[in-house]
C-alpha cells in the first residue's frame, strides 16, 4: 500500500477519533468548568452579603450602644438636676427661717446698745459715774454682739442672693419673686428703727415719771419693740414654703 495513503487514512481515522472525544467530553468539560466558574461567584457574591450583613450590625450595635449611654446620660442628668432642686430648696427653707430669728435677736441688742448709750450720756451729765460707766459697758457689750449678729445677717443675705440665682433658672416665677420679696423685706427689717436721740428723749420722758431705771428700760423697750416687726417676713416666708410644696406636688 502506498504509504501516503496510509497517512492520509490513519490522520482521517485520527481526527474522526478526535471529533467523537470532542462532542462527548468537551461540552461536559465546558459545562463543569462554567458550573465552578459559576459557584465561585455565587460563594463571593454571598460572601459579600454576608460581610455587607456584618458590617450593618456592627453598626447597628453601636448605634444601640450610643443611645443607651445618651439615655444613661441623660437620666443622670435629670436625677442630678433634681438632686440640685432639692438641696436648694432645703437651703431657702433654712436661711429664711435662720434670718428670720437672727433679725429679731440683733434688733434686740443694737436697740440695747443705742439705749444704755443715751442713759450713760444722760448719767455723765449729772455726775452720776457709776450709771454711766454700768451703761457704757453694757452699750459696748451689746454692740459687739449686735455686729457680730449683722455680720452674720450680711452673708445669710449673700446667700440668699444666690439661692436666687439658682431659683430663677429651676422654679416657677411665683417662687422666684417670694424669695425676692423675703430679701428685700429683711434689709428694712434688720435697720436700727429709731435714733440715740430719740432713746434719750423717751428715757428722759418716764424718768421725769419718777421710774426706777429699769423701769424705764423695760418701757422704752417695748416701745421700740413696736417699730420692727418679722411678722411680715414670717407670712411670706409661709406663703413661700407653700409655694415650694405646690411646685414639688405639680413636678412630682
Amino acid at each position: 500500500m502506498d504509504v501516503y495513503l496510509v497517512a492520509d487514512v490513519v490522520l482521517f481515522i485520527s481526527i474522526c477519533i478526535a471529533g467523537v472525544l470532542i462532542k462527548t467530553y468537551l461540552p461536559g468539560y465546558i459545562g463543569e468548568k462554567a458550573k465552578n466558574l459559576a459557584t465561585k461567584e455565587d460563594i463571593a457574591d454571598i460572601t459579600d452579603k454576608i460581610e455587607q450583613v456584618k458590617i450593618e450590625y456592627v453598626k447597628q450595635v453601636e448605634l444601640y450602644k450610643s443611645d443607651i449611654w445618651q439615655n444613661q446620660q441623660r437620666y443622670l442628668q435629670m436625677q442630678e438636676e433634681a438632686k440640685l432642686k432639692i438641696e436648694v430648696f432645703k437651703k431657702a427653707v433654712v436661711d429664711v427661717a435662720k434670718i428670720t430669728d437672727l433679725i429679731g435677736i440683733y434688733q434686740i441688742h443694737a436697740s440695747n446698745s443705742e439705749m444704755n448709750a443715751a442713759i450713760a450720756e444722760m448719767a455723765s451729765e449729772k455726775g452720776n459715774q457709776e450709771v454711766q460707766k454700768v451703761s457704757w459697758d453694757m452699750h459696748l457689750e451689746q454692740k459687739g454682739k449686735a455686729a457680730t449678729l449683722y455680720s452674720s445677717f450680711r452673708e445669710l443675705v449673700v446667700e440668699l442672693g444666690g439661692t436666687f440665682a439658682l431659683f430663677s433658672i429651676y422654679f416657677e416665677p411665683a417662687l422666684t419673686e417670694s424669695l425676692h420679696r423675703i430679701i428685700m423685706m429683711t434689709h428694712g427689717a434688720v435697720e436700727l428703727k429709731m435714733p440715740r436721740a430719740e432713746f434719750r428723749k423717751r428715757l428722759e420722758y418716764e424718768c421725769n415719771k419718777g421710774l426706777d431705771l429699769n423701769a424705764v428700760r423695760e418701757i422704752v423697750g417695748r416701745h421700740y419693740d413696736t417699730l420692727y416687726d418679722v411678722k411680715p417676713i414670717t407670712a411670706e416666708g409661709n406663703r413661700f414654703f407653700q409655694l415650694m410644696k405646690n411646685h414639688i406636688k405639680l413636678a412630682g
